[in-house]
C-alpha cells in the first residue's frame, strides 16, 4: 500500500473556507436583525476584537467555536458574529414579537471601538406574499416589492432606516423549503450589508474631489507656462512645482486607492447576491435589483471616474517632469560643450605660450652659455691668436642647437610622465 501523500500547506485552510460561513437553517417565522460595524483603521484591530469576543464568550459561558463565524444562543435568541477583513456583522434571530433592537447579552457592549455602518431587520412570515396591510408601513417613493425564487416568495422594503437606524424588510417565505428560506434570507442580509459597504468610497470621493480638481487646474496652468521656462531658474521653479503636485496627487491616490478597490469588490459581491435571488418584476413597486443598481452603480461609477482622473493626472505630471528633465539635460550638454570649448581654447593658448616660453628660454640659455664660453675660451683663443668674435659666431649655432635639443628632451620626458 503506497504511503499517504503530503498535503499542501494551504489545503486545510482552503477546505475550511468552504464551510467557514455555514447557512443557519430557519424553520419558520422569525425576526432577524443584523448590524454591520467598521473596525478602526489600525493594524490588529480585528485581532483585538476577536480576543475581546473570546473573553466575552468565556465569561458568559458560551462555546462559540474558533472560526471567523461564531454562533451561540443567548436566551431566546440565536446570535451569529462574522469577522470580515475590515468590518464585522452581528446577527441575531428571535420571535416576531421581539421588540428590542439593542438587546443585552449578545456581546454588543464590546463594540465600543467600532462604528455602525449598517443595520437591518427582516421579518420572515409564513405567507407566500406580503399581505397588503403591511405595505402602508413603507415609504412609497422608494418602495421595492420583489418576487423571489421564480415567484414562490416575496420581499418588501423601502431602504429607509427607522428611529433606531434599522432598515426594515418583510420576507414572505411560506412557499419555500427551510433550506431555500435560509439561503434567501442570508442573501437579503448580505445585499443590505454590501450595498452599504460598496458606497463607502463615495463620500470620500466627494470630499476629496475639490482637492483633485485644484491639482488638475494647477497642472493645466503650469503646463501652459512650460514653453516660457527658458532659464535655469525658471525650469527649476517649474520642476519644483511639478514635484509638489506629484506629492499631492500621490497622497490623494493613497487615501482613495484602497477604498475604491474595496468598493468595486463589494459591488461585485452585491451583484452576485442580487442575481442569486432569481427576482421577477411586480406591478407594486420597483424591483430590488433595479433599485439597488440605480443607487449603487452611479456611486461606483463616480469612484471609477475619479480613479481614472487620478491616473491621468499622475501621467501628465510624469510627462511634464520628463520634458523638464530633458530640457535640463540639454542645457547641461550645452553648458558642458561651452566649458569644453573654453578648456580647448585655454589649452591651445597654454600650448602656444609654452612654445613661446621655450623659445625665449632657449635664446636666454644660449645667450648665457655663449657668455660663459667667451670667458672660458678667451685665454686659449688669445694664445692661439684666434679671433674671439669669429669663434663666438661659429659656436653660437651649435650652442642654440644643443639647448633646443635639451629643452625638447625635457618636454618629452614630462609628457611621458603625464601619460
Amino acid at each position: 500500500m503506497p504511503a499517504p501523500l503530503q498535503d499542501h500547506p494551504f489545503r486545510r485552510a482552503i477546505m475550511d473556507e468552504v464551510h467557514a460561513r455555514p447557512v443557519e437553517i430557519i424553520d419558520g417565522p422569525c425576526r432577524i436583525r443584523r448590524v454591520a460595524l467598521m473596525q478602526p483603521p489600525v493594524a490588529g484591530a480585528t485581532a483585538r476584537l476577536m480576543a475581546r469576543f473570546e473573553y466575552f464568550a468565556s465569561t458568559a459561558g458560551i462555546s462559540a467555536g474558533t472560526s471567523r463565524q461564531r454562533s451561540f444562543e443567548a436566551g431566546t435568541r440565536l446570535v451569529t458574529w462574522e469577522f470580515h477583513t475590515e468590518f464585522i456583522t452581528v446577527t441575531w434571530r428571535s420571535g416576531l414579537d421581539d421588540k428590542q433592537n439593542w438587546p443585552n447579552g449578545i456581546g454588543l457592549g464590546i463594540l465600543d471601538e467600532s462604528q455602525l455602518i449598517g443595520a437591518m431587520r427582516i421579518d420572515i412570515i409564513g405567507d407566500s406574499a406580503v399581505p397588503p396591510r403591511l405595505l402602508p408601513g413603507f415609504a412609497l417613493p422608494s418602495l421595492c416589492v420583489a418576487s423571489l425564487e421564480a415567484g414562490t416568495a416575496q420581499a418588501v422594503t423601502d431602504f429607509v432606516p427607522d428611529a433606531d437606524g434599522f432598515t426594515r424588510f418583510e420576507f414572505a417565505a411560506g412557499g419555500l423549503s427551510p433550506l431555500r428560506r435560509s439561503i434567501v434570507a442570508r442573501r437579503l442580509l448580505e445585499i443590505e450589508t454590501y450595498r452599504t459597504m460598496a458606497l463607502l468610497g463615495l463620500p470620500l470621493a466627494r470630499e476629496l474631489g475639490p482637492k483633485l480638481r485644484a491639482c488638475e487646474i494647477e497642472l493645466t496652468a503650469l503646463i501652459e507656462t512650460l514653453s516660457d521656462a527658458t532659464t535655469t531658474d525658471s525650469v527649476q521653479t517649474a520642476l519644483s512645482a511639478l514635484h509638489n503636485l506629484s506629492t499631492r496627487s500621490g497622497q490623494l491616490s493613497e487615501q482613495l486607492g484602497y477604498r475604491f478597490a474595496a468598493g468595486h469588490a463589494y459591488g461585485d459581491i452585491l451583484r452576485t447576491r442580487l442575481a442569486g435571488l432569481r427576482e421577477l418584476p411586480t406591478a407594486l413597486g420597483s424591483s430590488l435589483g433595479s433599485y439597488v443598481a440605480n443607487r449603487v452603480d452611479p456611486g461606483l461609477a463616480t469612484c471609477t471616474a475619479m480613479e481614472k482622473r487620478l491616473v491621468v493626472l499622475a501621467d501628465k505630471i510624469e510627462r511634464a517632469i520628463g520634458l523638464l528633465n530633458v530640457r535640463i539635460g540639454l542645457d547641461l550638454q550645452i553648458q558642458n560643450k561651452a566649458v569644453l570649448e573654453t578648456i580647448a581654447r585655454t589649452g591651445t593658448s597654454q600650448f602656444r605660450l609654452q612654445r613661446t616660453v621655450e623659445g625665449l628660454s632657449t635664446i636666454a640659455i644660449s645667450y648665457y652659455l655663449l657668455g660663459i664660453l667667451s670667458y672660458l675660451l678667451a685665454g686659449p683663443l688669445e694664445q692661439f691668436h684666434f679671433e674671439k668674435t669669429m669663434a663666438m659666431s661659429l659656436a653660437a649655432p651649435a650652442v642654440l642647437l644643443v639647448v633646443w635639443l635639451m629643452a625638447r628632451a625635457v618636454r618629452h620626458q614630462h609628457a611621458g610622465h603625464d601619460a
